[in-house]
């Protein structure tokens, strides 16, 4: 899917909710920052662009994709799922909230593009992403993402 670059078990995770948006940018990062692919300031920087710029990450009904500049401290590509049973208020407004973080680490205009360009295969399915909705098992999560089914 993503050249070098295969979604495991350690990037799915599956929460009940979180309190702020902010909290849960921080969670779906941390395995990224746990495994090398980016840094406490890429997150921080993630935050920082949805304060400076709005939800804009919000890019379909119950879909986010944090991300941030890549020299604001991503090391390798790669990218991490979040799946919460409540929606994450990214806005007041129902259109900003969010169930589905697909969270990036990008380093680099060219590596960006590869990725959405990959993950629009997965998230421009609405049969794919109800699928994602409604599973809490991690493979078929992975097998779709990584292109095995």
């Amino acid at each position: 899917m993503i050249k070098g670059f295969k979604l495991d078990q350690e990037l799915v995770c599956f929460e009940k909710g979180f309190a702020t948006w902010q909290d849960a940018i921080r969670a779906s990062a941390r395995k990224l920052v746990e495994q090398g692919y980016m840094t406490e300031s890429y997150v921080d920087a993630m935050i920082e662009v949805v304060n400076e710029h709005g939800p804009y990450i919000v890019i379909a009904p119950n879909i986010a994709m944090p991300h941030a500049r890549p020299e604001k401290g991503a090391k390798k590509v790669g990218f991490s799922v979040t799946v919460t049973e409540t929606p994450v208020e990214f806005a007041k407004d129902p259109a900003y909230h969010a169930r589905l973080l697909v969270t990036l680490s990008c380093v680099d205009s060219n590596t960006h593009l590869e990725m959405m360009q990959a993950l629009v295969e997965v998230l421009g399915d609405e049969t794919q992403v109800q699928t994602i909705l409604e599973t809490d098992d991690k493979e078929t999560i992975i097998k779709l993402f990584n292109k095995e089914v």
